[in-house]
């Protein structure tokens, strides 16, 4: 799912609050407006009532029901207004209709304005006209001790549609007010959001120059003042970056030709015990040039399992104590091995791992080993012969020269197979020592 943008979420929180704002504005001036129409619109009627209270009383006394009824609608037509003379909840005289129908209208003691009457002196109240068929303001008094009529409440109706008609037009007046306020309000917010955007974008674009290789020193164009702060703070960090990414890369070189001539294979591997950096010597101590053992674990890399358990102890102990022992890899060589743990700056274990080849020194252990057994196994006959036939001439010498000179030559060829032994075993050791011959041998010959 695509992530919106920051400036999509701010046109439309500046829509909401627009829409907010107008709604708020309409209700306090358009409602309030219309409570104030309203109050005034009560308030003048009621001055009229006033009014045909008094000249209804002043008209006293009256004959008759139907004289009252004469007078009411004479002020009807005077005023425009409709009245009703209303006594015990029974209409006695009704301006705008004749006293049979008057006579049965239902009782209009419930009536919320005759009950205000009553109780106050004077009510008001609007609601629609089921005989009129429209919404009507009836505003009525109490009538009291007027000579020629009961007791009751004097009520005037008056058309409420004028004054819903001008509630309904200042609403749409001020709709279409806030309407083109929101339409030109958003109108400037997707302008200056285009904007900005625009400008973001091109500073991007300025930005991606800085970081590639034939990129400025700095930013020289800045695409609006109001980026200027951020301009300056871009162009300190891409040039210490610049500063840091030389530093890396020189340190990186450093390391890699180190590590290029080190005859020792130096491995660094991380907290699993895999490999995650390693110099061609490694490769070289385990035989395949060709394959590269970064990402692998010591068993995979083929450095056998004395190396494998140091790690996984080294990696349980989790101390920094550096170990060193002796090793045998699959491959058959043999290496001094130095493992060393450390932590980075962010607090990951590593271990580094050199191993020096000591094949060849156990390749020449084994071979003086050899030597030394094949040396002894090929010297004790002819030294013992030697022994033996020397032994006897000294201590019983034969009477018969023959039997002598037979001991003699006995002798002298056990010494000459000795020193053809020494020779060859002079050459095994060392070519330039078999080109020499030995004096001793030489002084024998001659005596002989």
């Amino acid at each position: 799912m695509e992530t919106q943008s920051i400036f999509s979420r701010l046109l439309i929180v500046s829509l909401i609050l627009l829409l907010c704002a107008g709604a708020f504005i309409f209700y306090q001036t358009n409602y309030r407006a219309g409570d104030e129409l309203i109050r005034e619109f009560q308030e003048r009627e009621g001055k009229t009532l006033e009014i045909a209270h008094w000249l209804v009383a002043g008209k006293a006394p009256y004959r008759n029901l139907d004289e009252l009824r004469d007078y009411v609608r004479e002020l009807s037509k005077r005023f425009g207004l409709r009245i009703t003379y209303i006594s015990d909840g029974k209409v006695l005289a009704e301006s705008d209709l004749p006293p049979e129908e008057a006579a049965q209208m239902e009782n209009h003691s419930a009536r919320p304005e005759i009950v205000a009457a009553l109780q106050n002196g004077s009510g008001a109240s609007s609601r629609y006209s089921a005989t009129l068929h429209r919404d009507m303001l009836y505003v009525a008094t109490r009538m009291q001790e007027t000579p020629g009529l009961p007791d009751g409440v004097l009520r005037i109706a008056v058309p409420y549609s004028s004054v819903q008609k001008m509630l309904g037009d200042s609403r749409e007046n001020f709709l279409i007010v806030v309407a083109a306020m929101v339409v030109c309000a958003s109108a400037l917010a997707v302008f200056l959001i285009r904007r900005t955007q625009g400008m973001l974008r091109s500073f991007s674009q300025e930005v991606d120059v800085l970081g590639s290789e034939q990129s400025p020193d700095k930013i020289r164009v800045c695409p609006g003042s109001e980026f200027k702060p951020l301009m300056d703070s871009i162009n300190v960090l891409a040039k210490k970056a610049r500063k840091n990414t030389r530093h890396l890369q020189d340190t990186r070189s450093q390391f890699e030709a180190v590590l290029a001539k080190m005859t020792d294979a130096v491995a660094v591997l991380d907290e699993n015990g895999t490999i995650i950096a390693h110099n061609h010597a490694l490769d070289r101590m385990l035989g395949d040039t060709a394959k590269d053992c970064t990402g692998s674990y010591v068993l995979e890399a083929g450095l056998g399992l004395d190396v494998h358990e140091a790690v996984k102890g080294c990696l349980a102990a989790v101390n920094d104590a550096p170990r060193r022992f002796l090793a045998r890899l699959d491959n058959g060589g043999h290496a001094d091995v130095d493992l060393v743990p450390y932590k980075t700056a962010r607090g990951k274990y590593r271990l580094i791992l050199v191993l020096h080849d000591v094949s060849a020194m156990k390749d020449a252990e084994r071979i003086l080993r050899e030597f030394v057994i094949n040396a002894s196994h090929q010297l004790r006959t002819p030294l013992t012969s030697i022994q033996g036939y020397t032994a006897t001439l000294i201590d019983t010498p034969p009477q018969d020269e023959g039997q002598a000179r037979t001991m003699l030559e006995t002798i002298l060829r056990r010494s000459r197979e000795m020193g053809d032994v020494v020779t060859e075993l002079l050459n095994t050791a060392s070519p330039q020592a078999g080109k020499t011959t030995d004096p001793a041998s030489a002084a024998t010959e001659d005596s002989l």
